[in-house]
């Protein structure tokens, strides 16, 4: 293999890997900018989405007891009372005082689920924001890593004093390259 034909290889794989370099770095940049949040900033709403979420979980709770001793509170103790009359049962009808109570308890345990899953969406968007502050600091290793390798090229470029723009290797206008037409250097021409 003669060295021009190496020097040439490896002028190519550089130029092809500054090229993908610039286009990761440009990808990627917006992105770990918009993940990047200041400490403070996370902490807070983590701890609030936190607290949020222990609220709801208690309000549920207590949804539940209340609905457990509702019989003994003000409006719902008048309820009570018509459901244990038997004179008020048969004047507003049976069927019409049950299905009343029904719905008063159906509504109280609809308010109780509807707390309970508002907790459960706190600790997903709670979970959700970890996930996205643990990928912004990966992103911002890349992309660390990826301008550290930018400046070695451009090093490379100012220490050699060669442009890839005037570079004397050919590129395919597609960039693919045929594989019949590469030489295997194991064989003759």
């Amino acid at each position: 293999m003669s060295l021009s034909t190496l020097e040439d290889d490896l002028l190519k794989e550089l130029k092809e890997e500054r090229r993908l370099i610039y286009e990761q770095i440009e990808v990627l940049d917006p992105l770990s900018v918009a993940l990047r949040k200041p400490l403070h900033q996370r902490m807070m709403s983590n701890t609030l989405l936190t607290l949020a979420e222990i609220i709801c979980y208690l309000l549920a709770v207590g949804g539940i007891i209340f609905i457990a001793v509702a019989h003994t509170i003000y409006p719902f103790s008048v309820l009570a009372k018509v459901y244990n009359s038997k004179s008020l049962m048969s004047k507003l009808g049976s069927s019409d005082v049950d299905h009343f109570a029904l719905a008063v308890y159906a509504v109280m345990v609809l308010c109780i689920l509807l707390i309970f899953f508002v907790g459960r969406m706190a600790r997903d968007i709670r979970k959700k924001n970890q996930i996205l502050s643990l990928a912004g600091m990966d992103i911002k290793d890349l992309m660390a890593g990826h301008l550290d390798r930018k400046a070695a090229i451009d090093y490379l470029e100012m220490k050699h004093e060669f442009d890839f723009s005037g570079s004397t290797i050919q590129d395919d206008e597609d960039g693919d390259e045929d594989i019949n037409d590469i030489m295997n250097p194991g064989f003759g021409d």
